[in-house]
């Protein structure tokens, strides 16, 4: 019996863990997330009994929790348990597979439907999930492209899911040819389909990239982003009930400097500036006066000013208020945006998760913070509304450096803007509507960013169509189910029943 569990199996399923560790989290590599379920079907396949589910599930377990470990903001035991969870859910989609596929084969021989069952089945638990994860899409499938641009633009027509579908059919078709030991007359047809819409889909990132204008062929705009000192809310918080005049001493201090490295990046010719997330921290009267000071600076300046605030209220039963506030060169303000992403997790109020958008001289302009870019459904609004800037003040931690900021730039090729991001202990970065990277500042303790950013968008298509993937693949793995069941119950139904002697 060990024998034969160890003799294929198990190098399917080491292969599998193998890859999974860099399909996601903080290692990732875009080919692992390609071929690592490839050979979890593989192991599957080839593996009888339930206890194949078992031994993929603590694989799956394992390999998560190593290569999340310190990325989500639960830390120690509890990052097990809630790993523990993100594994099941990670299975579920395989589980769905092996149950609907099999029922799905004629004459013995799996049919090229069957391969749709394993994208459906993980691509509609990612639509259903993702909006209502407090995480957001932390962990979704597509966020593993980022490191090839070309399967990136196919975003900006499906959005991330269209990646998730993607990903996963082609290890399902390539499994379904392995089951047929890759005999050319029986795969010829099913090669040919996912050849063509792998060709289609590489040559629509190619070709958007190539069309795309240089960077310094395009009308833009000057645009300062700094960070001028971390804020370590670790000693900070305490310290704001501990010793309120210290506290505020200290972030007076901070205020000062930003308003001081701000009046210098406009005499540099900065027409947008923007600072990273918690910047602004203080108690509400301080935070007030920064933000007076901001607008007379901004129209002294004639500028554009984003503010990013974190006020707290010692003392007091309330929750914090992180706000991103724009002032224009009138020193009017033009945007107040509160924090929606992670708000329950970090304790502060809840924004609404409405984006505001405010005509320029300089394209329209928008604003979110950090954790809002991993809300797709969130940031699509701004693709509705045309917005050409968006402005994303972070604060991040090591571990998911520089995952997040390389998230965030989806959301500006899905919406065909660019994202202007400064953070505060991770990579800051701008990125145009193509994903192109045109500047970046690695966290050294302090960065900074100078650049001319386009002032116009690029028309893309999801933020019309939505996650029409998502709809399609609910509705699509209901059909296959169905399907497969029927089918199922035919084969039981027209199968010799067996013939018992007369008693």
């Amino acid at each position: 019996m060990i024998r034969r569990f160890l003799i294929p199996s198990t190098p399917w399923l080491l292969l599998f863990g193998l890859l999974n560790l860099f399909s996601s989290g903080r290692w990732t590599l875009a080919a692992a997330a390609w071929l690592a379920p490839l050979f979890a079907l593989r192991f599957l396949a080839t593996t009888p009994g339930r206890r194949r589910f078992l031994w993929f599930y603590l694989v799956t377990w394992l390999t998560l929790s190593i290569s999340w470990y310190g990325a989500t903001p639960i830390w120690g035991a509890a990052h097990f348990i809630f790993m523990a969870v993100n594994a099941v859910m990670a299975i579920l989609p395989f589980a769905v597979d092996r149950w609907l596929a099999p029922r799905l084969s004629r004459d013995g021989r799996l049919s090229f439907s069957a391969t749709f069952v394993l994208p459906l089945a993980a691509t509609a638990l990612e639509f259903l999930t993702i909006d209502a994860n407090p995480l957001g899409n932390f962990g979704a499938t597509g966020n593993s492209q980022a490191g090839f641009p070309i399967a990136v633009q196919l975003v900006s027509v499906t959005g991330l899911l269209g990646l998730t579908f993607l990903i996963n059919w082609t290890a399902s078709a390539v499994h379904w040819g392995w089951e047929q030991r890759f005999a050319w007359p029986r795969i010829r047809r099913g090669a040919l389909a996912l050849g063509a819409v792998l060709a289609a889909v590489f040559a629509l990132g190619a070709g958007r990239l190539l069309a795309a204008p240089a960077p310094d062929a395009v009308e833009t705009v000057p645009v300062a982003t700094f960070t001028v000192q971390p804020v370590d809310m670790a000693a900070l918080a305490p310290l704001a009930e501990q010793d309120p005049d210290a506290f505020r001493a200290e972030t007076r201090a901070v205020h000062a400097a930003y308003l001081q490295e701000t009046a210098a990046a406009a005499a540099g010719g900065a027409r947008i500036v923007l600072w990273p997330e918690l910047a602004g921290l203080g108690v509400e009267e301080d935070v007030q006066a920064l933000l007076a000071e901001g607008r007379a600076l901004a129209a002294q300046a004639g500028i554009y000013l984003a503010m990013p605030t974190l006020t707290v209220f010692p003392g007091q039963e309330r929750p914090g208020e992180n706000v991103l506030t724009i002032a224009d060169p009138r020193g009017e303000i033009v945007l107040t945006h509160v924090k929606f992403g992670g708000a329950f997790i970090e304790g502060t109020l809840a924004g609404s998760g409405e984006l505001q958008a405010v005509e320029t001289p300089y394209g329209t302009l928008s604003g979110v913070i950090c954790w809002d870019t991993d809300f797709p459904a969130i940031v699509r609004q701004a693709g509705r509304q045309g917005v050409d800037i968006l402005l994303s003040p972070a604060k991040e931690w090591a571990a998911i450096d520089p995952m997040h900021a390389s998230m965030a730039v989806f959301r500006g090729v899905e919406n065909g803007l660019t994202v202007v991001r400064q953070s505060d202990g991770g990579r800051s970065m701008i990125s145009d509507p193509y994903g192109r990277i045109l500047a970046a500042a690695p966290w050294t303790g302090q960065s900074a960013m100078r650049a001319g950013v386009p002032v116009v968008g690029v028309a893309t298509l999801y933020p019309v169509a939505g996650d029409f993937v998502g709809f399609v693949s609910v509705a699509g793995l209901l059909v296959v189910g169905i399907r497969a069941l029927v089918a199922g119950r035919r084969k039981q139904a027209a199968a010799p029943q067996p013939v018992h002697p007369a008693g």
